[in-house]
């Protein structure tokens, strides 16, 4: 190698060093990026996992609302309580049973007297008579419980009856999205795990799910509250953060997100495994720590090249000088070496080009699987306010409408008329023409209540088959005839099952805004029983509770 070459190649080493250091301090910036990414990812993963949680909640509380609200279920028993007659203990089972086959992910609903003691159940099976521990129920509505080797949600509510507890009920549900989301560790890696525990009577995290490395860890294993260094324990003390090099139950240092539920007073945890971790970021090193030494090496050898193709052509155009000098008059040869460096930069402009695309396709999957997660929470939205059969309003999503018309209301000394209708018969057309007619029954009723009613008026779904409406700035008696036009039409529908035509009726009861109604479940109460004397009297009418009392006078 001439010495001009080898003074070349020092000057592109020693020129080498800034672009090394530039890439080590990339490197190093790179490996600090890519585990806050995937401490991001771990937070998105265990926030969309206890918003599904909390969805699921909702549905199980309007379920139990749904159930509760019987009101012949509660009258029947208070009977009970009070003669003890063997009767109302059927009454309550049918309703019971109605409603474990009318709805689904139900394992059994169990009701009990006021002192806890159990009454009936939609389980005949042994181990049934258990009494209810009403303060655990008072303290949790909904907690996870273990039965006969499954997990089960259960949720418990007060029976009230003119404002009097007259039992409780219990409903177990299958836990089978719990399990579901534990078991599916999509994007977790191949060491992730999901963790959800409640807290014990010593306030201790016990884990309500089998875990991946402890199959027989449900309601067995537990962690010390004194260890908040592990992540189920900083979840169950409602710290949301993601920690790292935190060890897990095993003693094992891993990534972890920490959530919490206080609703159901639950810890969850999307965690990975430290080593896998850094596995992934030393993969990550190890890639660019290859492409600094190819970008050194091509460096190098594009320099040295880049040398010899400028030179070359110069010591070609001096030896021919040399050979003129002496007499040689031949035309220079062809001169090469720039043809090179534009074909370089094409190659360049070409890569830059294939970066920019594989950009833009990564932003165009970034941009739909924003949508994707904002669709989901959109349908969630929508499942936890709307009674998804009819399209209406839910139970809860009324009882807040409703205490918001009856305070305006009452301050401003306007008209209310709040109105209970329940279709009669409704068991009779499930039994006879099968669910799917039934369903098609209550959303062509809902609709024409829809298209009947005002923007104002506020319209729900309460029960199986009962409906609400609250009627702003409408006296009691002004809303009779229009109630009277509503039940005409109802009467007129005509109902198609498999070529066989019916039709169904409807009971109203009426109850208006005075000075003796001092709050709203008092208004409630007389648009109930309004609606219970419809129904005893004959059904498909409409009964005002003002006509009662003029009755009873």
């Amino acid at each position: 190698m001439k010495l001009k070459h080898l003074l070349i190649l020092i000057f592109v080493l020693i020129t080498s060093i800034p672009l090394f250091v530039g890439l080590q301090y990339l490197n190093q910036t790179a490996g600090a990026q890519y585990r806050m990414l995937f401490e991001e990812h771990l937070s998105s993963l265990s926030l969309i996992a206890k918003k599904r949680v909390l969805a699921t909640v909702d549905r199980v509380r309007d379920n139990t609302a749904l159930v509760s609200s019987r009101t012949q279920m509660r009258i029947s028993l208070e009977k009970w309580n009070q003669d003890g007659d063997p009767a109302h203990l059927v009454r309550i089972r049918k309703i019971l049973n109605d409603a474990k086959h009318g709805l689904s992910r139900i394992r059994d609903i169990d009701v009990f007297d006021p002192q806890g003691v159990l009454v009936a159940s939609s389980n005949a099976g042994p181990g049934r008579d258990a009494p209810l521990d009403i303060e655990r129920a008072k303290r949790k509505s909904i907690s996870l419980e273990e039965r006969t080797s499954e997990v089960l949600l259960v949720s418990t509510a007060p029976l009230l009856l003119n404002h009097e507890t007259v039992g409780y009920i219990r409903m177990e549900f299958y836990s089978d999205f719990l399990t579901d989301m534990v078991r599916d560790r999509s994007g977790l890696g191949e060491t992730g795990e999901w963790l959800v525990a409640v807290r014990d009577d010593n306030g201790d995290a016990l884990f309500a799910v089998p875990l991946k490395y402890d199959h027989s860890a449900a309601f067995m294993r537990v962690v010390p509250k004194e260890r908040e260094d592990v992540p189920i324990t900083q979840a169950l003390l409602g710290n949301e953060r993601v920690m790292g090099y935190a060890p897990d139950y095993l003693e094992v240092p891993v990534m972890a997100s920490t959530r919490y539920i206080p609703e159901l007073d639950w810890g969850l945890v999307a965690k990975v495994s430290e080593a896998e971790v850094n596995r992934l970021v030393s993969r990550n090193d190890t890639l660019i720590y290859l492409a600094e030494l190819v970008i050194i090496v091509v460096s190098i050898l594009v320099g040295v090249g880049l040398s010899m193709f400028v030179s070359g052509p110069i010591e070609k155009l001096q030896a021919h000088t040399s050979k003129v000098a002496k007499g040689d008059l031949q035309p220079p040869p062809e001169l090469g070496g720039w043809r090179e460096v534009k074909d370089l930069a094409a190659h360049f402009a070409v890569m830059v080009q294939a970066l920019k695309e594989m950009n833009e396709s990564l932003q165009t999957k970034v941009e739909a699987r924003t949508k994707e997660l904002n669709d989901a929470n959109e349908k969630l939205e929508r499942l936890a306010t709307e009674d998804p059969l009819t399209g209406l309003n839910n139970r809860r999503v009324f009882e807040e409408r409703y205490g918001q018309e009856f305070g305006r209301a009452k301050r401003h000394g306007h008209d209310l008329t709040l109105v209970m209708l329940d279709i009669d018969h409704f068991k009779a057309v499930n039994d006879t023409y099968g669910h799917l007619i039934g369903d098609e029954v209550l959303k062509r009723i809902a609709a024409h209540l829809k298209a009947t009613a005002r923007a104002s008026d506020i319209l729900a779904r309460v029960g199986g088959e009962e409906f609400c409406m609250v009627l702003p700035e409408s006296p009691e008696n002004s809303c009779v005839t229009f109630l009277e036009r509503l039940r005409s039409d109802i009467a007129e529908m005509e109902f198609d099952a498999d070529g066989r035509s019916f039709r169904v009726t409807c009971s109203f009861g009426v109850a208006g805004l005075n000075a003796e109604v001092e709050g709203r479940d008092v208004l409630m109460e007389k648009a109930d029983a309004a609606l219970y004397h419809a129904k005893q009297t004959g059904r498909n009418r409409v009964i005002r509770h003002a006509d009662l009392a003029e009755v009873s006078r």
